[in-house]
């Protein structure tokens, strides 16, 4: 299956857009055992491409003891690029697609997604926020942009599975509210009835990831405030538990894995 934009096929000719993408060179920001990820520039336009060459069955069988769902491949950001389109989530512009090969645990792939430009992490935004604090403005409207894309997910079904402020690219300018992207979408579930385990590890991924920026009992009562249709009082009574369980598994993280 290959999908290129008018641009690649142009560009590729019909040559072979695996041997093409494996011999281009380019500034990389991932090499893992399975998984180059790169950027590049063509026609003076900047691209990131993804290429995936097989995870092999030792991972597909620790994935499965572990009762995770093993990456196999580009396809699986490529269908939550094109979900989070239909849903109106800001996200990565997907411009080729391939994939080769009927065996799981060799499967080629490869995605190219433009790369978003004048954009800062959420990450490295928020970074500072406990010396140099934003306007009340600019921290209510980022909580409530966070909490309207969290419920958009789930209540379509989606976890992104690595959700954290560091995965948010927030464009540059004085727009309101502020305009946010997610990226790296390559581990995203995508399922029609999504279990609460995978809604709480997202929100806890989430707030681990922001439990440092200097975070005020308000900001986390805003989140929740925005991010459910009860509305506060209700959610906090009826969803104490859920509520309970994404601070117990926040904590953990950080025990486990320090600050982010």
């Amino acid at each position: 299956m290959f999908y290129l934009n008018e641009e690649f096929t142009q560009n590729f000719a019909g040559a072979d857009p695996f041997k093409m993408l494996q011999a281009m060179e380019g500034n990389i920001y991932r090499q893992v055992p399975g998984r180059k990820t790169f950027q590049f520039s063509l026609n003076g336009k900047s691209y990131f491409v993804k290429l995936h060459s097989g995870v092999g069955w030792g991972e597909i069988s620790k994935n499965l003891l572990q009762l995770r769902l093993p990456i196999l491949g580009a396809g699986n950001e490529w269908r939550a690029i094109h979900k989070l389109h239909e849903l109106d989530v800001a996200t990565l512009n997907a411009v080729a697609f391939g994939a080769r090969g009927w065996n799981p645990a060799s499967r080629e792939s490869f995605i190219i997604t433009e790369a978003l430009e004048n954009t800062v992490s959420l990450e490295d935004y928020c970074r500072n926020w406990n010396q140099d604090p934003p306007s009340p403005l600019i921290r209510n409207q980022l909580i409530r942009q966070l909490a309207r894309i969290s419920l958009t997910l789930h209540g379509n079904g989606i976890c992104h599975r690595d959700y954290y402020l560091c995965h948010f690219l927030m464009h540059e300018g004085q727009t309101m509210p502020p305009r946010l992207s997610l990226i790296d979408l390559h581990r995203a579930l995508i399922k029609p009835n999504l279990g609460r385990r995978w809604i709480i590890k997202d929100i806890a991924g989430l707030y681990y990831s922001a439990m440092d920026i200097g975070l005020k009992p308000r900001d986390i009562l805003r989140f929740i405030r925005s991010y459910s249709a009860k509305g506060l009082r209700r959610s906090l009574s009826e969803d104490r538990d859920f509520w309970q369980q994404v601070e117990l598994r926040a904590r953990r993280m950080r025990e486990k894995l320090g600050p982010a």
